[in-house]
């Protein structure tokens, strides 16, 4: 199996032969979000007609979103002034299509009245991952740079001041996070394991800024770590101690539809940010979820209380030296069973599998099979 990436625009100029040509190759073509107009349905309806399947990937519960979330704007309130409103040609742009994947079995609900759904969780890469070392104890904190002075740019490490003997409690993902630590009991509980744990340290990855006003109470407690490419995100987790993974729970009732799932946006995340922890050997402290309940078993949950999150996290540092021990044996498990390389046969066959049901329901038949239908029952009956 082999894919090939495609700019939309490019993907749109289906009229034209050399994309047909080249984009005509693939068994199977996949839209990413990105449905919400008629240039793109007007693709979609011709690759189906031609015989391909046509898959959406779906990562984010568009319904949902947060004014907190930089896209709330755009589908929400729709500044642009599509027509139809975005969440309405986002089920249209479903409707032109085969089906629907995507790494959270919520978001999968969510839409199963428009479109069959197929589970496609997130797999971290095990080519970036494999070579890491485990952060040793009272080892100074390390900063990740880039050396602007070569082109390309080269990663560097250099030593952070005055971190000798610190553990660090790590974090890091988009700027579309804020309820997540606002709203799930982890600030409060920081706060205490800071008071009781001189040495404890939160190091906060990425550009999220807005929620400084709160970071900025812990003063040098908090470490800030600017973003790095993909397969670079690795070595950064390699110098937590603790990784922790805050989720907003409190579920949106009534669901946004009639029918839908009674659940958070933020458990319609996907896995990932524990998936990441398990295959770099991390101890992790996750918010109680639908999002990580299939891992759960695997690292330690908190209620989404301060209390909750204080426990778990005091008793991991407490016991920092066995539980790093417990993480590293799962990193091998983890490397094996949640790696985009150890699931390539999964992944296979969940598009294999798509392929197959699009067929069947276009009235393709297999030879040598007798189809029994739920009319000719009845007539028989």
């Amino acid at each position: 199996m082999t894919a090939k990436l495609y700019f939309m625009p490019t993907a749109l100029n289906w009229r034209h032969p050399e994309v047909t040509r080249q984009i005509g190759r693939g068994d199977v073509l996949i839209f990413q979000r990105n449905i919400i107009v008629p240039e793109v349905w007007e693709a979609m309806d011709y690759w189906r007609a031609l015989g391909k399947a046509v898959i959406v990937d779906l990562d984010d519960g568009y319904p949902m979103l947060p004014p907190s979330n930089p896209a709330f704007p755009y589908w929400i309130l729709n500044r642009v002034g599509l027509e139809p409103v975005p969440i309405e040609a986002l089920a249209e742009g479903m409707r032109h299509a085969d089906a629907l994947t995507s790494p959270s079995k919520i978001i999968l609900d969510d839409w199963a009245h428009v479109i069959p759904g197929y589970w496609l969780p997130n797999w971290t890469r095990r080519v970036w991952f494999e070579g890491l070392d485990q952060r040793p104890p009272s080892a100074p904190d390390l900063e990740l740079f880039y050396d602007e002075s070569v082109n390309p740019p080269q990663l560097k490490t250099r030593t952070r001041p005055d971190t000798e003997g610190v553990i660090v409690i790590g974090w890091g993902g988009s700027i579309s996070h804020v309820d997540s630590w606002l709203f799930s009991g982890i600030v409060e509980a920081l706060d205490r394991i800071f008071d009781k744990h001189k040495n404890a340290r939160l190091k906060f990855c990425g550009y999220e800024q807005r929620i400084d006003f709160v970071l900025k109470r812990w003063g040098d407690r908090v470490i800030r770590q600017p973003g790095v490419k993909p397969e670079h995100w690795p070595m950064v987790l390699s110098t937590f101690d603790i990784g922790v993974a805050p989720l907003e729970t409190m579920p949106l009732d009534p669901p946004w539809r009639e029918g839908a799932p009674v659940a958070s946006y933020d458990e319609r995340r996907s896995w990932l940010k524990v998936v990441e922890y398990l295959t770099a050997g991390i101890p992790w402290v996750a918010s109680k979820s639908l999002t990580y309940n299939d891992l759960a078993h695997m690292g330690r949950i908190a209620e989404n209380t301060p209390n909750s999150w204080f426990s778990a996290l005091d008793d991991t540092i407490q016991n920092l030296s066995a539980q790093k021990a417990i993480a590293w044996e799962r990193r091998q498990w983890a490397l094996k069973k949640l790696t985009l390389e150890g699931n390539i046969g999964k992944y296979q066959g969940i598009i294999e599998r798509i392929i197959a049901d699009s067929q069947t329901r276009k009235g393709a038949k297999l030879p040598g099979v007798i189809y029994v239908h739920r009319e000719m029952q009845k007539v028989i009956a």
